[in-house]
């Protein structure tokens, strides 16, 4: 969300572990909320939810979506 503020180009990496076998996953995600795994064979199922920002009341997603 901040890329697309600040109109930049941005990423994110997340290091996590899987919660089936716990192998570890870094997980890139970019401004448009694109993501790739950098490790090979891995398939995580993410939920990205789409939110309509200019219709959004609530203080913040996690309570309120």
């Amino acid at each position: 969300m901040q890329g697309r503020l600040r109109k930049q180009s941005l990423q994110v990496e997340i290091a996590t572990s899987c919660a089936h076998c716990g192998q570890a996953m870094h997980l890139v995600v970019d401004e448009r909320l694109h993501w790739r795994v950098r490790e090979s064979g891995a398939d995580p199922h993410l939920f990205m939810p789409q939110i309509d920002w200019a219709a959004f009341q609530g203080r913040n997603i996690i309570d309120d979506y």
